[in-house]
């Protein structure tokens, strides 16, 4: 199942990398890693299994839910409570823990999310930026005349996409499933020798990290992620890692490039663990992205494929998928397609818009915001059949 969010290039960018995790200066973390190549497999996590393991509290909340289309039923979990049925306590809240990830390349450039770039941000660094972003700050968001609410950006886009029961006139209009932000010391990698690339020319601005998906994904799960469970970081928590002007290739440094993705595993103890990864982007070589783009698309995917196996009906062909899928990856429809929003901080941000839960299950009327598909109405009818 696809999870990687990917963009075409604009400008033929990547940066490579190689070495292994380096000593930490003081004030860092430090934490043992062992480089495992090729990347492991990661278990499927079913969706009965992780909704049983939900309501006894070991992983993050889960609600999950069956839905008939064209003829089949579909089994799916999403995070928070069912909006569709009536709630006492209508807000959820999930503990979410911010990990700026510093990389070194061997040439000794620097990608530091922590760090303030005179030249691409120089408004703040990506970690500043991105905490007073609307991913954990709250905007007002209006839509074709609806005004869905003051939350978060992911909130505003699952309140819209449950419209029906979650707007002034349906059963739980307080709904809300927030991100609680906990900030995290940054974590400092070398990138091992193998396992990525310093191409040129140089992007719009840059330079651009490109990086092994296949062993960073098993350094997080196999080394990353274990380490930090003493830190309080589990199966409780949502983890995001950071990245700044960092893109990544599977297989071969030309598969380029993929902004973020979302992850799911069984940790030690055979809980399910939830994650994500994100570039903040300032290289400006992307088209339809820029700075939080990446973020708000794999939270969203977060927060309604969080095992990444929710099936549905096949669809493709739109956005970055240029075949056809079958999961609940709500970003992937429309890679590309923005909602700018401007903060207090002054910061014109670019969010992604998403697709809601009718359009891929070809609900007819859409259970959304302005009986729309997507959460600026980019779509307005369901999703086409593939192929």
């Amino acid at each position: 199942m696809k999870r990687w969010l990917y963009l075409s290039i604009a400008t033929v960018v990547c940066f490579g990398v190689s070495g292994a995790f380096g000593q930490e200066s003081a004030g860092w973390l430090r934490f043992p890693y062992r480089i495992i190549h090729p990347k492991l497999p990661a278990p499927q996590i079913d969706p009965n299994t992780a909704a049983s393991q939900a309501v006894v509290g070991a992983t993050i909340p889960l609600w999950g839910s069956n839905i008939p289309s064209g003829g089949k039923s579909y089994r799916y979990v999403m995070v928070g409570q069912n909006p569709m049925i009536p709630l006492t306590s209508q807000t959820t809240t999930i503990p979410t823990v911010l990990i700026p990830l510093v990389l070194t390349l061997p040439g000794g450039q620097v990608f530091d999310p922590t760090k303030t770039d005179p030249i691409c941000t120089p408004q703040g660094s990506a970690q500043s930026l991105t905490q007073t972003s609307p991913i954990f700050q709250n905007f007002d968001y209006i839509v074709g005349g609806v005004n869905v609410g003051s939350t978060q950006y992911v909130d505003f886009f699952q309140r819209a996409n449950f419209w029906q029961f979650t707007g002034s006139g349906g059963m739980n209009p307080n709904y809300h499933v927030l991100l609680s932000l906990v900030n995290f010391p940054a974590l400092r990698i070398t990138v091992p020798s193998g396992h990525g690339t310093l191409l040129s020319p140089a992007p719009v601005c840059g330079p651009v990290a490109n990086v092994d998906v296949n062993w960073f994904d098993a350094a997080v799960q196999q080394g990353i992620l274990p380490a930090l469970a003493k830190y309080g970081v589990g199966s409780t928590t949502f983890p995001i890692f950071l990245l700044y002007n960092t893109v990544m290739y599977q297989l071969t440094p030309g598969n380029c490039c993929i902004l973020g993705y979302h992850n799911a595993y069984k940790n030690g103890s055979g809980v399910m663990q939830t994650y994500a990864v994100a570039d903040w982007d300032a290289s400006q070589s992307f088209s339809g992205s820029g700075d939080i783009s990446a973020l708000s698309h794999e939270v969203g995917e977060w927060m309604d494929d969080p095992t990444t196996f929710n099936p549905t009906p096949p669809w493709g062909n739109i956005g970055q998928v240029s075949n056809c899928q079958s999961n609940l990856e709500v970003g992937d429809p429309l890679s590309g397609t923005v909602i700018p929003v401007l903060m207090p901080n002054n910061y014109l941000y670019h969010p992604q818009e998403m697709a809601f839960f009718s359009w891929f299950y070809r609900q007819t009327p859409s259970l959304g915001v302005n009986g729309w598909y997507s959460s600026n109405g980019t779509f307005t009818t369901p999703a086409a059949a593939c192929p």
